[in-house]
């Protein structure tokens, strides 16, 4: 929940939604995720249906503030089993 300032790296980590999981009314925007474990809402964006990354299989992105948050935000996307399905490695942006 760290403003990532100016000037600075941003990291990604995007998401396959769980089956069942439907943000379609949010498609093309950043919206609010309720993350159970953490008890905590975070801003995700989800990918538009005619994206380039929705193609790809990406549903969502967390953007982040580093490799450790990155890191924080891997170990709690995988006990939402009820959101996410998978995720991929976080990547520079």
């Amino acid at each position: 929940m760290k403003k990532i300032k100016d000037n600075k790296p941003v990291f990604g980590l995007s998401v396959k939604f769980a089956e069942g999981a439907n943000f379609s009314n949010s498609e093309g925007t950043i919206t609010q995720i309720k993350l159970h474990t953490r008890n905590t809402s975070v801003p995700m964006i989800v990918t538009a249906s005619d994206s380039k990354a929705k193609n790809q299989g990406t549903d969502g992105i967390f953007t982040l503030c580093s490799e450790r948050c990155g890191e924080k935000m891997k170990d709690t996307v995988k006990k939402e089993l009820t959101t996410f399905k998978e995720f991929k490695d976080i990547s520079l942006k």
